[in-house]
């Protein structure tokens, strides 16, 4: 009896002495990896990427202490998706320097099987981030049909004018490649036709709600047509 009761207690003590080594361990790595990470600096406004994955690949530089790694995860960065360009640098006290910099999406295109991008202000398609979701104008329909800096080019017009950035929530492109601004105010809808003399065309939706609306209002047309030259046609709602 009293051996069984020594076996127990020896296991109890034993089981006692590993949970306390587990807590030390976990309170020392814990320290460890604060201290760790005080010696990082990251820089950077992050929306798409994952920091977390980058402070644990910048970690493992400080800990084999291989400087040389430094210029291939640079490069390994910007060949992320998100990533225009990286900087990573060690100071003279041991710290660990990292900037980044995110590519900025101006505009959202839609094709018409609903497949989603983003364009950079170069013009450079951007995958979506399950991390982030930009709030810009939207591309939608057959968006395919149109050149992307086509598409640039009037995201950036409609986003560069105050009045209409706050207007027009959408453009749709239909089956003839044929462009139309959703309004946020208004039942109607613009037409634009082809992306060609954007200038002239957006000069008449101006004088459209500066002139027409003011005199009858937002709900007496269905559609509004810019395409031809110096008319703007107005179809009336039933």
């Amino acid at each position: 009896m009293n051996t069984l009761l020594n076996n127990y207690t020896k296991i109890f003590i034993s089981l006692i002495i590993s949970f306390l080594l587990f807590i030390l361990v976990f309170k020392f790595q814990t320290q460890y990896n604060q201290q760790l990470n005080q010696k990082i600096k990251i820089s950077a406004e992050t929306l798409y990427t994952d920091q977390n994955k980058i402070l644990d690949d910048v970690k493992q530089i400080v800990l084999t202490g291989n400087h040389q790694e430094i210029s291939s995860l640079e490069n390994e960065l910007e060949k992320m998706s998100h990533i225009e360009s990286a900087e990573i640098y060690f100071s003279v006290n041991g710290e660990v320097s990292l900037s980044y910099y995110e590519f900025e999406p101006v505009v959202r295109v839609f094709n018409s099987e609903n497949q989603s991008y983003y364009l950079d202000s170069n013009c450079k398609r951007i995958p979506l981030s399950e991390k982030y979701t930009a709030d810009l104008l939207l591309f939608t329909g057959y968006t395919e049909n149109i050149k992307d800096h086509l598409i640039l080019n009037l995201a950036k017009k409609i986003n560069s004018n105050k009045f209409l950035s706050n207007q027009v929530s959408e453009v749709f492109v239909n089956e003839s490649s044929e462009a139309f601004f959703i309004p946020v105010i208004g039942s109607h809808k613009i037409k634009l036709g082809s992306l060609n003399n954007l200038e002239f065309k957006i000069k008449k939706m101006m004088t459209f709600y500066d002139k027409i609306i003011p005199k009858n209002g937002w709900e007496k047309y269905s559609e509004i047509n810019l395409e031809y030259q110096n008319q703007i046609i107005c179809l009336k709602n039933d």
